[in-house]
C-alpha cells in the first residue's frame, strides 16, 4: 500500500531534543557494489537542495537510478560546521516502504583534505524521535545534526546523517518502521560516496535511531551487500515494541509516542486503523502530529491518555502484528553491536534492553552492553562519549570487537 502524500506544512522548526520514540534478505533494490570514491568537488555539480514552506522541495517523480544516490545537495555554512571540515544539505534516492523510489533529506559533513585510496570510513548517524510532522525534520534546524561532530571528522570519519523517509519531504514518514528507518540509514552512507566515503560503514543511533541502527543491522547484508558494516551502535533502543507499546500506555507523559507511531502505522499498513485504536475525541489531536514536534505533541496526547484508546493496541490484531513485524532481533546482526543503556530511563524500561540482548546473544551475534548507572534517556549520550568514539574507533582500525554481554 503506497503511503499517502500529505501537505508539508510552513510552520517555525523547534529547538528538540534527541528523544525516543523510539532478515538477511531485504526487499528492497539494492544498489550496484560501486566502490569508487570520488572527491567532494563533485557535489557541487547537483542541483541545490530547495525550500518551499520551510520543508524540502523534490522531484516528483523522483528520477530513477540506483538508492544512495545523491539528487541534490547545498552547502552549509553555519557555526555548527567543524573546524577543517565541509557540510551539506542533502536529498539522496532510497527505497520507500512501499518499495517505490523515494527522496529523503539529510545533512553530509566530511574532513577536507585528499581521500585516501579506497575512500574514509562513513559514520551513518540516525536521530532520535522529533516528531512525524515535515518541520521535525533535524537537517533543517541551525544546530550540529550529530553528537560529538567535531570530534568525529577529527577522527577521520564522514559523517552523514538521514531525516529518514517522509520526514521534511513528501510522504508520512514511517516511524519506528524497521526497514524504511534502515534503508534511509544505510542509503546515506552510500550518499557519502561524493564526499570522500568509502564502503567501510558504520551505524550510530540513539532512541528511535537506535532502533533504525539495529535494523540496518539485520538487513544490510541483503540490501547494502557492497558495504562493510564494521559495526552498529544503539543507545537506549526501542528493542521490544510490545512492551514499549503497554508502557506508554500506561505513562500518560509518554502517550504521545504512542499517538505518532499509530499515525505512521495507520499511513504504513492497510490492517492498521486510527479510528480502530483511538477514540473520536482522541482523533481530533491527529493535526498536532501533522503540524508540530515532540515538545508540542506530547502535553496534548498526555491530556487525553486516560480515555483515548478504543482498545489497548496489543488487542487489535493489526497492530499486533505490525508490532512484532518491527521489533528488532529477528535474526542475527550482520555486525558486531554496542549497546549503551541508563538504567534510570523513563521512556525505554531498562528489562526490555536486558532481554533483548539476551536475545541477540542467543542469535550468536557480538554484543558488548554498557549500562550506566542513574543514567536516563538523554544524558547516556554524553555520558558514554567516550566509549563509544573509541568502540567505533576501535572498529575502524579493524580490532576484534568484545562481546562481553554474552558467555
Amino acid at each position: 500500500m503506497p503511503v499517502p502524500r500529505r501537505p508539508a506544512l510552513a510552520v517555525p522548526v523547534a529547538t528538540l531534543l534527541l528523544l525516543v520514540g523510539a532478515c538477511a534478505d531485504d526487499g528492497g533494490a539494492a544498489a550496484p557494489g560501486a566502490t569508487t570514491t570520488t572527491t567532494a568537488s563533485h557535489i557541487g555539480e547537483l542541483p541545490d537542495v530547495t525550500l518551499r514552506g520551510g520543508v524540502y522541495e523534490v522531484p516528483d517523480p523522483v528520477p530513477d537510478g540506483d538508492p544512495g544516490a545523491l539528487l541534490a545537495a547545498s552547502e552549509v555554512d553555519e557555526p555548527w560546521v567543524p573546524p577543517g571540515a565541509r557540510a551539506w544539505r542533502i536529498l539522496y534516492r532510497s527505497t520507500a516502504l512501499d518499495g517505490g523510489l523515494v527522496a529523503v533529506s539529510g545533512v553530509l559533513v566530511a574532513p577536507r583534505g585528499p581521500v585516501p585510496d579506497g575512500g574514509r570510513p562513513v559514520l551513518s548517524w540516525a536521530h532520535g524521535t522529533m516528531g512525524v510532522a515535515d518541520v521535525c525534520a533535524p537537517s533543517l534546524e541551525g544546530r550540529a545534526p550529530v553528537p560529538f561532530l567535531e570530534a568525529l571528522v577529527d577522527d577521520g570519519w564522514v559523517v552523514v546523517a538521514t531525516d529518514y523517509e517522509g520526514l521534511g519531504t513528501p510522504g508520512v514518514h514511517p516511524y519506528l518502521v524497521g526497514r524504511s528507518q534502515a534503508r534511509s540509514v544505510l542509503d546515506a552512507a552510500r550518499a557519502a560516496r561524493l564526499a570522500g566515503g568509502g564502503d567501510r560503514v558504520a551505524v550510530w543511533g540513539h532512541s528511535q535511531g537506535g532502533h533504525a541502527a539495529l535494523w540496518a543491522a539485520e538487513v544490510a547484508g541483503g540490501y547494502a551487500p557492497e558495504l562493510d558494516l564494521l559495526g552498529v551502535v544503539a543507545g537506549a533502543p526501542p528493542a521490544d515494541l510490545a512492551a514499549l507499546l503497554d508502557h506508554v500506555v500506561g505513562s500518560p507523559p509518554a502517550f504521545g509516542f504512542l499517538a505518532m507511531a499509530a499515525y505512521a502505522y495507520d499511513a504504513a499498513y492497510p490492517d492498521v486503523s486510527l479510528e480502530e485504536l483511538f477514540t473520536e475525541a482522541a482523533r481530533t489531536l491527529v493535526p498536532t502530529l501533522e503540524q508540530q514536534c515532540v515538545p508540542e505533541v506530547m502535553g496534548p496526547w498526555a491530556a487525553v491518555a486516560g480515555e483515548a484508546l478504543v482498545a489497548r493496541p496489543l488487542q487489535i490484531d493489526g497492530v499486533a502484528r505490525r508490532v512484532a513485524e518491527n521489533t528488532p532481533g529477528q535474526q542475527r546482526p550482520e555486525a558486531p553491536v554496542l549497546i549503551v543503556q541508563g538504567d534510570a530511563d523513563p521512556i525505554v524500561p531498562v528489562p526490555t534492553v536486558d532481554a533483548f540482548v539476551g536475545r541477540l546473544c542467543a542469535l550468536g551475534a557480538t554484543v558488548e552492553y554498557a549500562r550506566y548507572e542513574g543514567g536516563d534517556h538523554t544524558s547516556v549520550i554524553a555520558t558514554s562519549r567516550e566509549l563509544v568514539l573509541g568502540w567505533l574507533a576501535a572498529r575502524r582500525d579493524g580490532e576484534p570487537a568484545p562481546s562481553t554481554a554474552c558467555p
